[in-house]
């Protein structure tokens, strides 16, 4: 059956109370005098159906409470217009993908247990610095039902079950080829790899096309502006394997990234936001975590051992006070000899804290202390820190430089393997919309 435009799927109609709804939601569900309201507009919702996918019925229930989902992971309050008809068209679209999954897995027996979704819940329960309980009552305050998210936790789990029962078993790496990667890495020594997260939508109809590079445009914007984490977004857009562990592919060495990924990530900087990139199969937006040189330790991957004095601003101090503090806590710096005598002097100066950081990478650290954390001589103290209410001394116990070796057979064979498993995906849910009878109300 041929799809129609998502325009015509929900009407104008549907569509300004789905604006409404994203406006309004959070009150809403919140608002006791209204609850017979909300239950009569929920069981209306709930009946009336925006598609069915192989028999499966998708309400405008569901449409809506994965648009809410959506807002929850981008950080985002409210839409206008536009932005609502794009999140409806990933919305549908995630529902629809959705559906596809459970049914492949539920062709080969595959089943995700309660615990199994309650489990993945408490994930990313923890990724908001929440229990499982916190994080269920801030999505009802949102107006969403913890259902909704577990059956779109259930889809992303039955996707893992296909991809690691049924496709991983047909993909062969020989140890040919394991060996001439590892040959490379070698050969490559020196050259840039690169540490990069991925969302990828995936284009199945041509026709489309603009839709899927709108939508990615909109996820880049999102993105750029900050109002959204990266791993939170391609866990819930991205149509890549990679979107179980937050769309991190990674590293990668740049000789075995695509042509279209190297002048994208070349002239990047650590953090940087990119895309939207067109390939064949669809659109990528990608984050540049990291980069370093093959086989060579970076300065980030360094690590220190600390200990630290905290010397507070008094409040209300003036200009010249503060400098005074400044220069005093220089001088008492240098009279610190070796971690040992930390603790001693941390009592006689009188600090306001001190104690152990214990050992973290360079890059663990804001950059601005990366220079003095790497050229201060190991048992001395840095020079005064400045923080937003006073001056911090680090003093370095320890510094060490980690080797890095050459990955071996095993890694190798995983990577080719996770590599290949990841194409036969986006291949195989391909093939699933494609062959679907999607019937769009």
């Amino acid at each position: 059956m041929k799809a129609i435009g998502i325009e015509r799927v929900l009407g104008m109609k549907n569509l300004f109370r789905l604006i409404c709804y994203s406006l309004l939601g959070c009150i809403v569900f919140s608002a006791s005098p209204l609850r017979a309201q909300q239950q009569q507009q929920k069981l209306d919702d709930v009946q009336e159906i925006v598609a069915i996918v192989n028999d499966e019925v998708i309400s405008l229930y569901d449409l809506k409470q994965r648009m809410l989902l959506f807002l929850l992971s981008s950080g985002r309050q409210q839409l206008n217009q536009e932005e609502t008809k794009y999140v409806q068209q990933q919305s549908l679209q995630s529902l629809i993908d959705d559906k596809l999954k459970i049914g492949e897995a539920e062709k080969y027996k595959a089943v995700i247990s309660q615990e199994e979704q309650e489990q993945a819940f408490a994930g990313y329960a923890q990724q908001f610095n929440l229990s499982p309980e916190q994080f269920e009552q801030q999505l009802t305050q949102a107006g969403i039902d913890k259902k909704s998210m577990l059956k779109q936790i259930e889809a992303s789990l039955a996707w893992e079950q296909v991809v690691g029962g049924l496709l991983m078993p047909q993909v062969s790496v020989t140890d040919d080829e394991i060996y001439n990667t590892i040959e490379r890495f070698e050969h490559n020594k020196g050259q840039d790899e690169y540490r990069i997260r991925e969302i990828f939508l995936l284009v199945t109809d041509n026709t489309r096309r603009d839709e899927s590079k709108q939508a990615a445009q909109r996820i880049y914007d999102q993105l750029k502006s900050g109002s959204a984490q990266f791993p939170i977004m391609a866990r819930q857009f991205s149509a890549s394997t990679t979107s179980a562990v937050g769309g991190d592919m990674g590293w990668v060495m740049k000789s075995e990234l695509p042509k279209e990924f190297v002048a994208a990530v070349s002239g990047a900087q650590k953090g940087d936001i990119i895309g939207p990139i067109e390939r064949e199969d669809g659109f990528y937006v990608l984050q540049l975590e990291n980069k370093r040189k093959v086989l060579t330790p970076s300065p980030d991957d360094t690590q220190v051992t600390l200990k630290h004095l905290f010397f507070k601003i008094a409040a209300g101090a003036k200009e010249n006070e503060v400098a005074a503090l400044e220069k005093a806590v220089d001088s008492m710096g240098k009279q610190i000899e070796g971690c040992d005598d930390v603790e001693a002097k941390a009592k006689a100066f009188e600090a306001t804290s001190s104690g152990s950081l214990g050992t973290l990478t360079v890059g663990e650290l804001p950059p601005a202390m990366h220079k003095t954390l790497l050229e201060t001589k190991v048992g001395s103290a840095t020079k005064p820190l400045r923080e937003d209410d006073g001056f911090r001394l680090m003093v370095i116990c320890d510094r060490e430089v980690p080797e890095i070796n050459i990955p071996g057979y095993e890694a190798v064979q995983n990577n080719l393997t996770n590599q290949r498993v990841g194409l036969m995906a986006r291949r195989h849910l391909r093939d699933l919309r494609r062959d679907a009878i999607i019937d769009y109300r």
